[in-house]
């Protein structure tokens, strides 16, 4: 009776201290892959160049993320510690064999019986996890849409057919789903038989030895609690062999990553050195379509000087958004550099690129919330004050004061609650709120010229005066007051065309009648007449 209570308290203690152990190393793997995802990303997100940042059709905003997110779950999940309980695995069926050796090779003979069941299940699951996965993304791509096109669904009348949509996508992502645990719900089944049927195996094979004289009674429950120590993590570590599979494809694919990251930290421009008196140059720039293969810029060079405007001109769909956006770094070219005073654009960090170019695209989108949000770039040091000079610069200032919650309110994607030239007066405030070098226009919106001709051409003077550069785009000559470059973009190549004058503001006088040499309205001319 002492040595059965001796060897009790025995068991209570290190099972006691294994329990700890088991809580210990998941603290520590779960703390282990909180660092390694917070490393990984901040080396990813800072080597990454302007053109692989917030690609399309991704969700994050580089490439490998995905991979370091993926690990991390590997890491933090109970996949790994499987793996370290099933290193312990050959040393139990070693001790089996050793107390008999049909009972090691039942052991054995089960787990291949396990093994077989996984490799079975894994080579013909791939096609339904996929469909399950494919299923799951309609239901995503659907909500995506709502999200983005509500008003255009419910005022379109939209309704019946997104309805109809939204039923035949979750019956599928249902149904696929179903069918996926099905498949795995009867390989689990399986593999929890087998593990059941090995150990009573065991364990009336050691009682017919037993009965035999061939092994005692002690060695036989020794086997029956050693073979559950052995099944039960083959059983664990065969059931992650997928994870285990899908953790070795991320960190290849991670692994590649950050050797391209590599090659790109090197600098290979480091002897490029531009004419840092140009605040722009462009040497060679050629950009493909991803799509058409087509190539739509050939060969740009381009030099800006300081304090110049720069007028693009060309028909529609003749490249100039897609060398506005190349200039930005938003286009990936296939060949050709852009230095900005002397300094190659991919060497630029996020807030000297930030600095640098202010872009007003012709359609403006904007992010889902406030106004002022939008206008400050999301810049977590901005002021008040800094949001509101950027809006007077775009004479937006009264009407978001006059308003109910004022910077606060909140827009959509669309910013639908604003009208067409209240959108491009926003995208404006949001050009200049960083005082940017290099303020690119695509296609400005001829009202906004018109409308607000004073304050806009302030606003361009002012970024000139101090050494910037504007470049604008347009299908036709902008009436704009001030000295620019005038270029034409065709086939792919610019052509210069020469400076644009400046028309006379001044009025003249003939008779009585006053007229302007800039065209007025008939009205406004009448009215001088009168007066």
């Amino acid at each position: 009776q002492e040595t059965l209570w001796a060897l009790f308290a025995m068991v209570v203690v290190l099972m006691c201290v294994l329990g700890l152990v088991d809580y210990a190393r998941k603290r520590m793997l779960a703390r282990f892959a909180a660092q390694f995802q917070e490393r990984l990303e901040e080396v990813i997100l800072q080597s990454s160049s302007q053109n692989q940042m917030f690609e399309r059709g991704r969700s994050k905003p580089a490439a490998g993320l995905d991979e370091v997110d993926g690990l991390r779950s590997f890491f933090h999940s109970g996949s790994l510690i499987a793996v370290l309980d099933f290193v312990w695995t050959p040393m139990f069926v070693l001790v089996v064999f050793v107390l008999h050796p049909t009972l090691g090779w039942i052991c054995v003979g089960g787990i291949g019986v396990i093994f077989l069941i996984v490799m079975t299940q894994m080579a013909f699951m791939g096609g339904r996890e996929v469909e399950a996965n494919a299923a799951s993304n309609g239901i995503s791509a659907l909500k995506n849409m709502l999200v983005a096109s509500r008003d255009v669904v419910r005022g379109q009348e939209m309704n019946g057919g997104f309805k109809a949509r939204w039923t035949g996508a979750r019956q599928t992502s249902r149904d696929k789903a179903i069918a996926l645990n099905d498949w795995k719900s009867w390989f689990d089944s399986l593999s929890s038989t087998t593990v059941m049927v090995v150990r009573y195996s065991v364990l009336a094979t050691g009682a017919y030895l037993t009965l035999q004289g061939q092994l005692t009674v002690g060695a036989m429950v020794a086997c029956t609690f050693l073979v559950t120590r052995v099944l039960s993590p083959v059983d664990r570590f065969m059931s992650q062999i997928p994870k285990i599979s899908e953790a070795f494809s991320n960190w290849a694919r991670l692994k590649k990553t950050l050797a391209s990251r590599g090659l790109e930290t090197e600098d290979p421009y480091a002897a490029e050195v531009g004419n840092t008196r140009s605040r722009l140059s462009l040497k060679n720039v050629s950009v493909k379509s991803p799509v058409t293969n087509v190539m739509l810029l050939r060969g740009i060079d381009l030099e800006v000087s300081r304090g110049q405007i720069l007028e693009i001109l060309g028909p529609s769909g003749k490249g100039k958004t897609v060398l506005a956006e190349t200039i930005l770094g938003i286009w990936k070219r296939n060949s050709g550099s852009i230095l900005c005073d002397g300094i190659h654009i991919g060497r630029l960090t996020d807030s000297e690129t930030a600095k640098m170019f202010g872009y007003v695209s012709e359609n403006a989108t904007f992010i889902v919330g406030s106004l002022a949000e939008n206008i400050a770039h999301l810049d977590p040091n901005s002021t008040p004050q800094k949001v509101a000079n950027a809006a007077r610069k775009a004479c937006l200032h009264a009407f978001i004061s006059a308003l109910p919650d004022g910077y606060d309110t909140q827009i959509d994607s669309a910013a639908s609650i604003l009208s067409r030239g209240q959108r491009h007066q926003l995208a404006l405030a949001r050009a200049v709120y960083s005082e940017p070098e290099i303020l690119v226009i695509d296609e400005p919106d001829g009202m906004l010229l018109e409308r607000l001709p004073k304050t806009v051409e302030s606003t361009f003077r002012s970024i000139t005066a101090r050494g910037g550069v504007i470049i604008l785009t347009g299908r036709e000559p902008l009436a704009l007051r001030l000295p620019r470059t005038q270029m034409q973009l065709h086939e792919g190549k610019l052509k210069l065309i020469g400076k644009a004058d400046v028309p006379n503001t001044a009025p003249k006088k003939t008779g009585k009648v006053t007229v302007l040499s800039d065209k007025k309205s008939d009205s406004t001319v009448k009215n001088l007449a009168r007066g």
